[in-house]
């Protein structure tokens, strides 16, 4: 993965949910097939992980999964609540 990429990527992450600020992902790399035309597309999951303190000092894990190609765009973002 380019460089680049990652970090423009990370600051957009950074940017939405700023609670994430100074967090650097897991960076995975996936091989997907598209429905349509059963191609196999390179992609890369970046896995952000933070524990936020909640009521009571208790802790909770907080996660933003971020789903990206080869060229940075994001194609699927899901987060803990």
């Amino acid at each position: 993965m380019d460089p680049k990429v990652l970090k423009t990527i990370v600051q957009q992450i950074h940017r939405r949910f700023p609670e994430f600020a100074g967090i650097q992902p897991k960076v995975r790399q996936q091989i997907s097939t598209q429905p349509k035309d059963f191609q196999t597309k390179l992609t890369y999951l970046l896995t952000f992980q933070k524990k936020v303190v909640v009521a009571e000092s208790k802790s909770i894990p907080r996660w933003v999964r971020v789903v990206i190609d080869e060229q940075g765009k994001i194609l699927k973002l899901t987060t803990s609540r």
